[in-house]
């Protein structure tokens, strides 16, 4: 299984904070960075996305068509998002478009197998894999990217 972890991109300040829309800033960034995605995914990429409306303006940079789960909304705790996206048992390509600090901790239990504090940045994305050989797990971080460097 792949996983990419998309963080929103730059949104404006307000409340409520599940209504934040993206700035003119942060639209060129999931621009950006779904331009870099498009020709690299496979056909039958999962997309699950936070309720919040500036995961959604994200993910509409990339797809019309994806999955919206409260499990990775503005409260999600990395297990919930694991579990709702069936990390590491899956075959498909997923990503998931939330938020901090549920998206760094989550690739800090992958990465180190705890939370060390790792912290995504607005707009960028993590892309794990995930694959058995000798019946052991490997995890392996296949980019991380921020939309300044695409």
């Amino acid at each position: 299984m792949d996983l990419i972890l998309w963080r929103h991109a730059e949104a404006k300040d307000g409340f409520p904070d599940a209504s934040r829309e993206l700035t003119e800033k942060g639209l060129k960034q999931a621009q950006k960075v779904a331009q870099w995605l498009k020709p690299r995914l496979p056909t039958n990429t999962r997309i699950v996305v936070s309720p919040a409306k500036r995961t959604q303006q994200t993910a509409l940079a990339l797809a019309n068509e994806f999955e919206t789960l409260d499990q990775v909304g503005t409260s999600a705790r990395p297990q919930s998002v694991l579990t709702a996206v069936n990390w590491p048992y899956d075959d498909n390509t997923t990503i998931v478009i939330g938020h901090q600090p549920t998206l760094g901790e989550i690739a800090s239990l992958l990465l180190y197998g705890d939370d060390v504090g790792l912290s995504i940045r607005k707009g960028s994305i993590w892309w794990f894999g995930c694959r058995y050989r000798n019946g052991q797990e490997n995890i392996v971080l296949r980019a991380a990217l921020a939309p300044e460097i695409i």
